[in-house]
């Protein structure tokens, strides 16, 4: 039955139905034909929402909403563009340094496309670049959005996988920032090669005064991460305090908020929260039914069956990852393979940190990718462009996200050494 399940949960993904749905309906159908109480099914439903710690996601959706509707990201995309215009490319440079600096701010990768792509985008057409080129370095600069601390997704990993948010935040800032930073010697590789415009370079004055103008927005990460990090909040608590703060800059100092703006970030975060809470629940059926059918230990014990040197076997789990991110979304793909892969690492002996972010990493790339790329689909609507005249600018950086998501699983200090600083592991 569990084989007929998963042959019909894909069917519904192939012909387009929602993952949320796909998941949920064919979670349904296996309850009635186990005659399962259909209680169970509303149970396992809303059970993995009753969470203190999930109450952190709608908050740090409010609060990246806030910051769009209060025009903090154009401050961020202002002084990002005083940094590097002077660089080969310097919008494109601009685009890839302001989603580094948005993935401290909102932790989205979705709301950083949609934010800085609605202003970049249109721009970088403007000045001659090539529309598949835009939409190309604003899909796949905003994956850091969910890398760089603080991270929503980081919040569901942790709390599947029931490990420390503040040692996750930590874990994930080295490889975020190298992620980021190689997509922009990249950009800038790529830029020269075709002779892509770069503007005058910034006065000192000018720079000064971008920083002083998103100042602001510029102190929020380190006042959340730190609070988090230190005890002084629970990852919940810093959430609704980041939202109060974006509210309070918003309204008193840069004075762009008003009653009509705030209304659009709460709808806003009401629809996207919906959104992520009914995958969570679908997916809560879904693995349910898996573990109750002993799924995840099968495949473990599979993969460990096959007898393969370490090293390949971590080649392989990653692999499988780079294909799953292609064909789902992020948060159904950690409700199945957390539950499969944490067995195998602990049995591997490797720190179940270390691997979370190898697969918050993995996943995170194909945000990007056809066919359910979010970030790419959000990125050429706005360009205008269609999502198959872009395959040749994003696969230069598709390689290059592999390549350092491999090194971030072979060479553990790239993600352990700051939360071992911190904590002592």
């Amino acid at each position: 039955m569990i084989w007929i399940i998963m042959i019909g949960f894909f069917t519904l993904v192939a012909i387009g139905l929602p993952i949320a749905f796909s998941m949920g309906l064919s979670g349904v159908v296996y309850i009635l034909s186990m005659n399962i109480p259909v209680s169970v099914a509303a149970q396992r439903f809303f059970s993995n929402t009753q969470s203190f710690s999930f109450l952190a996601v709608p908050f740090f959706i409010l609060a990246g909403n806030i910051m769009v509707q209060s025009g903090i990201a154009k401050r961020i995309i202002n002084f990002a563009n005083v940094l590097v215009k002077h660089l080969p490319g310097g919008l494109a440079c601009v685009s890839v340094v302001t989603s580094m600096i948005m993935a401290g701010v909102s932790g989205s990768s979705v709301a950083d496309a949609a934010s800085v792509g609605s202003i970049l985008i249109p721009e970088m057409k403007r000045k001659g670049y090539p529309d598949s080129f835009s939409a190309a370095i604003n899909a796949t600069s905003s994956v850091v959005g969910i890398i760089i601390p603080p991270s929503s997704t980081m919040i569901v990993i942790a709390w599947i996988a029931n490990l420390s948010v503040a040692k996750m935040f930590l874990a994930g800032a080295i490889p975020g920032i190298i992620i980021g930073l190689v997509f922009l010697i990249q950009t800038i590789w790529i830029s020269k090669k075709n002779n892509y415009p770069r503007e005058e370079r910034a006065t000192i004055k000018e720079i000064f005064i971008a920083l002083f103008d998103s100042l602001w927005a510029l102190i929020l990460p380190i006042f959340l991460i730190g609070a988090i990090v230190f005890g002084i909040a629970t990852p919940t608590e810093a959430a609704s305090l980041s939202a109060i703060y974006a509210l309070l800059v918003g309204v008193f100092v840069y004075r762009s908020l008003d009653l009509k703006k705030i209304f659009q970030a709460l709808l806003d975060t009401a629809k996207s929260t919906t959104i992520v809470m009914l995958v969570v629940c679908s997916a809560s059926i879904f693995t349910w039914i898996l573990i109750r059918e002993n799924i995840p230990t099968m495949i473990a014990n599979g993969l460990l069956g096959l007898n393969l040197p370490t090293p390949l076997l971590l080649f392989l789990m990653v692999f499988i990852l780079f294909v799953a991110g292609m064909i789902m979304d992020n948060v159904p793909n950690l409700f199945i393979f957390i539950p499969i892969y944490m067995p195998i690492i602990l049995e591997l002996g490797m720190d179940p940190i270390h691997f979370a972010i190898v697969i918050l990493c993995a996943l995170a790339l194909g945000l990007f990718t056809p066919p359910v790329g979010t970030t790419l689909f959000i990125s050429c609507n706005l360009a205008k462009i269609s999502i198959e005249d872009t395959i040749k600018d994003i696969l230069p950086f598709f390689i290059s996200g592999m390549i350092i998501v491999l090194s971030i699983l072979y060479i553990e200090p790239l993600v352990m050494w700051l939360p071992r600083l911190v904590f002592g592991l």
